[in-house]
């Protein structure tokens, strides 16, 4: 199998591409709709930060299926730069946000975008001391460990209060940041579901074990579970206060094409598809299974994220798909060249 290597110098340049590939569509005013940034970041953010978070929970509880995919997982790390610098991009675009007009102390565009800001730039931090530590075998992992996973907690809560629940303002909804977060782990973990199933693929020497395999598949299969149950209390509360705001959010989502085939679409594939297709232990041991499993959780996530923001703000679908084409891209080629850009990092680092 044919492995592409990038250097720790080449590494810049195909960031630098993203973000000027990226500059020309939103700024160039050749695309009018500026809703595809938004929907992008808010993804793979959840996406990258969530696979960091994976492995941190992984090392926690001692797990023994994350010393098969500990590189793969936490070659996300590098990129966790890539959501302020896709943030500070955004920033010119935020007068699409309601509440713009009507600010207050804390929906005010000054402080929004600082303490969003400092706190991307603070999982980065707190990301990369955990990575290297944990590539190191470093005794002192779990400490690192427990706190990145209260900055990605607290990050992916701000992203859905903030970037998210605002745009609907002022609709308010208590457990939407518990819904993010258990979310973008869940989307973490559908990651390694899909590297298992590439790894298995490629005939590796050192393939994950069924046992691996089937602990994946069962994580999949619970948080599939629990997805459905936080998504059906986010409804039920809604359903239950009969409040006018809250009416109008669902209404112009579920009766109105193609929001209401985006929501059947995002409860198919985040609950539906992963339940029946792991339901029985064999298929928790298949990686065939598991990796469509995997794959349709992350498009199930991509749909809703794009359920939540479409009725407000307006995209392309052609700048949408070759945002998240370069992120992918850039994605794959950080992974197939992680003994180049972690190792070297992990050996001298002194954090």
């Amino acid at each position: 199998m044919t492995t592409v290597k990038m250097s720790r110098g080449t590494f810049p340049i195909f960031v630098a591409v993203l973000v000027l590939s990226i500059v020309f569509f939103e700024y160039s005013g050749v695309v009018k709709e500026s809703g595809a940034l938004l929907i992008t970041l808010v993804f793979w953010t959840a996406l990258l930060q969530g696979a960091v978070a994976a492995a941190a929970v992984a090392d926690l509880t001692n797990s023994r299926w994350i010393d098969t995919l500990r590189r793969e997982l936490l070659s996300a790390y590098p990129l966790l730069l890539v959501p302020p610098v896709l943030f500070l991009l955004l920033a010119p675009l935020f007068g699409f946000y309601p509440w713009t007009e009507a600010p207050g102390k804390w929906l005010n565009e000054p402080f929004f975008l600082l303490r969003n800001m400092v706190l991307l730039v603070t999982v980065y931090g707190a990301g990369r001391l955990y990575a290297l530590r944990s590539l190191r075998g470093d005794p002192q992992t779990s400490r690192y460990a427990v706190i990145y996973l209260f900055a990605f907690v607290t990050c992916q809560s701000l992203v859905a209060f903030d970037w998210v629940m605002s745009l609907e303002y002022p609709w308010i909804s208590s457990l939407l940041g518990a819904f993010y977060f258990v979310e973008a782990l869940y989307a973490g973990l559908a990651l390694a579901g899909l590297v298992f199933l590439f790894r298995s693929a490629s005939k590796d020497d050192n393939a994950p074990s069924a046992k691996h395999l089937e602990d994946i598949g069962l994580l999949l299969f619970g948080f599939s579970i629990l997805w459905a149950g936080l998504f059906f209390a986010q409804y039920l509360l809604l359903w239950y206060g009969n409040l006018p705001e809250e009416v109008q959010f669902i209404t112009r989502r579920i009766t109105v094409s193609p929001f209401r085939e985006l929501g059947v679409v995002f409860i198919l594939a985040n609950f539906a598809a992963p339940f029946l297709l792991l339901l029985s232990r064999r298929a928790k041991r298949s990686s065939t299974m598991v990796g469509i499993a995997a794959a349709s959780v992350l498009s199930g996530i991509l749909a809703e994220r794009m359920f939540f923001i479409l009725p407000v703000v307006p995209i392309s679908v052609g700048v949408l798909l070759v945002e998240n084409f370069l992120l992918l891209a850039l994605w794959m080629l950080t992974v197939h060249s992680r003994e180049e850009l972690l190792p070297v990092e992990a050996e001298s680092s002194g954090d």
